[in-house]
């Protein structure tokens, strides 16, 4: 990557809902071309989002990107050229089952993401309607791509896992992120997050390694890319290891306080041309 404009960044890594996308889940042109101008100058746009990466990829493809997607929160990392895996966060047998159980004792019903081919079911559910009106939004939004299996959390060793979670209240699943700690502090890392896509709010489960930042700098050692070489700008809670990481983190204008307080810099919302104000008057200026 060279840098045509002397900016000192190399990698722009761009959370998804929340950041490129408006909040009516819209890819307003003004932030595809700077998207775009910013890669003209010699910045590699990497998406980074808590999406799995069927839903990652028809971002990338408006956008005419075709570098690696970090999906889920930071576990997955594809390329798009060939659907392949370049880096997962498996979570470990031991780690996996006291989660499970868990789930089993606070009856939380679990969703685990797949990484398959993009033609195979991505994730898998015990049962489909589950009977619960938040989880059976998201299944109702995602049914042809569920794989229903009811024994599958009792075969820990039938499949990798890197990313599971529950969805239901707000209340309930801070509360559930709280009995995960309890238990496993320094063996899961957790988010708690709303999609704008569902009415629930999911707790997610990943190794405790797993994040964003994690991802990106595997992407950045692969490139020869220093941490301070790269900028990354995001809204949500899972957003926060690589806006500390990055040698810019830029939080959205209408992220959280804590987000906010973490970055070094924070831009417009994401209905105000956030990350074209960022690429034009920070990266490009």
């Amino acid at each position: 990557m060279s840098r045509r404009n002397g900016s000192r960044y190399r990698i722009l890594a761009l959370d998804v809902d929340g950041t490129l996308l408006d909040r009516d889940g819209t890819l307003r042109p003004s932030t595809a071309e700077a998207v775009a101008r910013a890669a003209r100058a010699g910045i590699r746009p990497v998406l980074c989002t808590g999406r799995r990466y069927r839903r990652a990829r028809p971002i990338a493809e408006q956008l005419g990107l075709d570098a690696p997607l970090v999906c889920n929160s930071g576990a997955l990392v594809k390329d798009p050229r060939g659907h392949r895996t370049l880096w997962r966060a498996d979570l470990d047998a031991d780690a996996l089952a006291q989660v499970l159980a868990l789930f089993r004792d606070h009856d939380e019903p679990a969703v685990s993401f797949r990484d398959n081919p993009p033609d195979a079911p991505d994730f898998v559910v015990a049962r489909d309607p589950m009977g619960r009106p938040l989880f059976d939004d998201y299944l109702g939004l995602n049914r042809r791509h569920a794989e229903v299996d009811p024994d599958w959390a009792d075969r820990i060793d039938g499949g990798v896992h890197y990313h599971l979670f529950a969805i239901g209240s707000r209340p309930d699943m801070l509360a559930f992120q709280v009995v995960i700690l309890a238990r496993l502090a320094g063996r899961v890392r957790t988010f708690v997050q709303k999609s704008p896509r569902y009415q629930g709010t999911m707790c997610e489960v990943l190794r405790h390694d797993a994040s964003k930042w994690a991802a990106i700098l595997h992407l950045a050692e692969l490139w020869g890319v220093a941490p301070d070489e790269i900028c990354a700008v995001g809204d949500d809670m899972n957003d926060i290891p690589m806006i500390e990481g990055a040698g810019l983190g830029v939080a959205m204008g209408h992220a959280p306080d804590a987000v906010r307080d973490a970055a070094d810099h924070v831009t417009g919302d994401h209905d105000h041309d956030g990350v074209a104000m960022l690429v034009d008057r920070v990266l490009l200026a």
